[in-house]
């Protein structure tokens, strides 16, 4: 048994252990939402730079098909899988396979969502970014050897957290979670659930500052 893994069963209560792994979500979750906001304003950099935005140029009719490749080659050379995008994916572990999400979509899903948005790809961070927190959460706690109703409630910190910190929208996220992924939740999961959406906005506002990512 991994040393951290015993330690954390020894000395927190089962409570207690929940509480951190959602925090720990949330931080991970804040985090590859900014690796994706870095990569989508890298590659927009590397597209406009020395461009008038303004004016017709053959190079936006060419970025989105090269971030398209870029993205396709990276799925089939080093993902060498389906990482498959979407609320549907996560609604198939949850309902299917008990809250498992294969570790690769921790990474995959931003750097083949990164390539295809940064070069002008007509597709969302939201979708990808969801994914990803979800899958932190389901890996993590099959780490901890969380039973099934615990996974499903990191599965669903995740997916807030991901919302909170690329959107810097803590209430969005929660709703969110609650409205599509989790619809029995109880009382005792909405602190997990705060723990996560807080520690991802902090992350989020001490990375982008605080200017709402939506100002009126």
């Amino acid at each position: 048994m991994n040393p951290i893994v015993k330690w954390s069963n020894k000395h927190l209560s089962k409570r207690q252990l929940i509480w951190v792994l959602s925090f720990l979500v949330g931080i991970g979750s804040a985090l590859a939402a900014q690796g994706l906001k870095w990569l989508i304003g890298t590659g927009e950099e590397l597209v406009t730079s020395g461009h008038d935005i303004t004016q017709a140029n053959w190079v936006y009719l060419v970025a989105p098909i090269v971030g398209i490749w870029l993205s396709m080659a990276f799925i089939h050379y080093v993902v060498r899988d389906d990482i498959g995008h979407g609320v549907t994916k996560i609604l198939h572990a949850i309902s299917r396979k008990q809250g498992l999400i294969r570790a690769h979509n921790m990474w995959s899903s931003v750097i083949a969502s990164g390539l295809t948005i940064g070069f002008g790809g007509s597709v969302g961070a939201e979708s990808p970014i969801v994914l990803t927190g979800s899958a932190i959460g389901s890996n993590l706690g099959r780490i901890f050897r969380m039973d099934h109703r615990t996974l499903m409630i990191l599965v669903g910190c995740g997916a807030s957290a991901a919302i909170a910190g690329i959107f810097k929208a803590p209430l969005a996220g929660m709703l969110f979670t609650l409205e599509i992924l989790l619809f029995n939740v109880s009382m005792s999961s909405m602190l997990p659930l705060l723990i996560s959406t807080i520690s991802s906005t902090v992350i989020a506002y001490t990375f982008r500052g605080q200017t709402p990512q939506f100002a009126c």
